[in-house]
């Protein structure tokens, strides 16, 4: 036997004694998971979610019909495109919740290694939208940073966690009507320490005021151009 088989075989047992001591399962339904692909997402999950088949619009990263996109004609964005893995509704949605609160933490590299397989692959660094100390502190993570260094990992691009902060306390966006949540962002984000193309990584691309105050925030600061990738959009 090879030396390759040898270590093939011992990885398949090790595999499996991992799975008969600690029992993988979905994220959201909980049903037993098998099969080394699927780490975090059951087939039935996967299956019901509302993934965004290319091709997507390049501005907004929403679902693109044969005209122009309603869901962005328009609006003014100051990033130059987005990227989104699939609709805010739905299964999905409960995927993102059971990141963003639930404690899901590895969801955060389902969704990035998926990320990376449609994201633009160039740039020269992967910033996360950044949550206020106190927020951050009462969350104990913020699902963006996560979702951003397992992106980068898997696109194999720089990952620059302090590039971006929060300097003022705004009010939650989910709580906020849609012209409230267009201008509550402006102005909350500082940016350093960046140059060239950046890719901003969030959950969830809305009304894409967040995104603007923060891409505008990494203009400021020396970036030539910022591209947005979500979760959901």
């Amino acid at each position: 036997m090879s030396a390759a088989a040898g270590a093939g075989i011992l990885a398949a047992v090790k595999e499996a004694l991992l799975d008969l001591l600690y029992p993988r399962e979905c994220a959201v339904c909980g049903v037993r998971l098998d099969g080394p692909g699927r780490l975090s997402i059951c087939a039935g999950c996967d299956g019901a979610m509302g993934w965004i088949a290319p091709p997507a619009c390049p501005r907004c990263g929403a679902s693109k019909p044969a005209a122009a996109c309603g869901e962005c004609e328009g609006r003014e964005f100051r990033f130059a495109g987005a990227t989104a893995l699939g609709k805010y509704d739905g299964r999905l949605r409960d995927f993102v919740l059971a990141l963003k609160f639930r404690g899901a933490r590895h969801l955060a590299d389902e969704f990035g290694r998926r990320l990376a397989a449609t994201a633009p692959r160039t740039a020269d660094a992967v910033v996360p939208v950044p949550m206020s100390r106190w927020k951050l502190l009462l969350r104990g993570y913020n699902a963006a940073s996560l979702l951003a260094e397992r992106f980068a990992a898997h696109a194999g691009l720089p990952y620059v966690a302090d590039a971006l902060r929060k300097v003022k306390r705004t009010k939650a966006q989910a709580d906020l009507e849609r012209e409230e949540r267009l201008v509550n962002p402006r102005g909350a984000y500082r940016a350093a320490g960046v140059k060239g193309t950046v890719i901003l990584v969030d959950d969830v691309l809305t009304t894409g005021a967040t995104a603007n105050a923060c891409t505008e925030a990494l203009l400021q600061a020396g970036a030539a151009e910022v591209h947005v990738a979500v979760v959901a959009r």
